[in-house]
């Protein structure tokens, strides 16, 4: 594309240019330019934005790693969704993973040859979550009762040692 200098100004026109050529997914090392992604007919770079934010928490060293050691579980998060997966599966493909339908073998390598929706996936980590919070919420009910009435013991304890009728 040409971006006139003496049309946008100069400094308007490199940064135009310096944004194309930047990488729009990020993967570990390696890095994906909107030209890469467009090649395969990917053109979700919002999606592959997002998704670069995200697996940058998760530590991995390259798109490979990714493949091989990352479950679709961890990328049931907030602001990912199907399009995001759709373009991880195009970062696949740029990198060869996968044979030629690289993001289903992806969620069955992980899935114990299962094929689910990405969307299953993150209602199935969804409902986990929040019983490990009814689960926490429970425990925490109970502790706070065991402590109440293991205090009433002490205190009633306590009284009869000291010969005070309890109350």
């Amino acid at each position: 594309m040409f971006w006139s200098s003496k049309v946008l100004g100069s400094s308007t026109a490199k940064e135009l240019q310096a944004r194309a050529a930047r990488p729009i997914l990020q993967i570990g090392s390696d890095a994906f330019t909107k030209t890469q992604l467009s090649s395969i007919e990917c053109f979700s770079f919002i999606a592959a934005s997002n998704l670069s934010r995200a697996l940058q928490a998760l530590d991995v060293k390259h798109t490979k790693d990714l493949y091989e050691r990352v479950p679709p579980a961890l990328l049931a998060l907030p602001r990912l969704g199907a399009v995001s997966l759709a373009v991880l599966g195009a970062a696949f493909e740029v990198k060869g993973l996968g044979g030629s339908r690289p993001i289903e073998a992806w969620m069955e390598r992980h899935q114990d040859g299962v094929l689910r929706t990405f969307h299953t996936v993150k209602e199935v980590v969804k409902r986990d979550e929040a019983d490990r919070r009814k689960e926490t919420r429970t425990a925490a009910k109970r502790k706070a009762a065991r402590k109440s009435q293991a205090h009433e013991l002490r205190v009633e304890r306590h009284l009869k040692r000291n010969g005070h009728a309890a109350v």
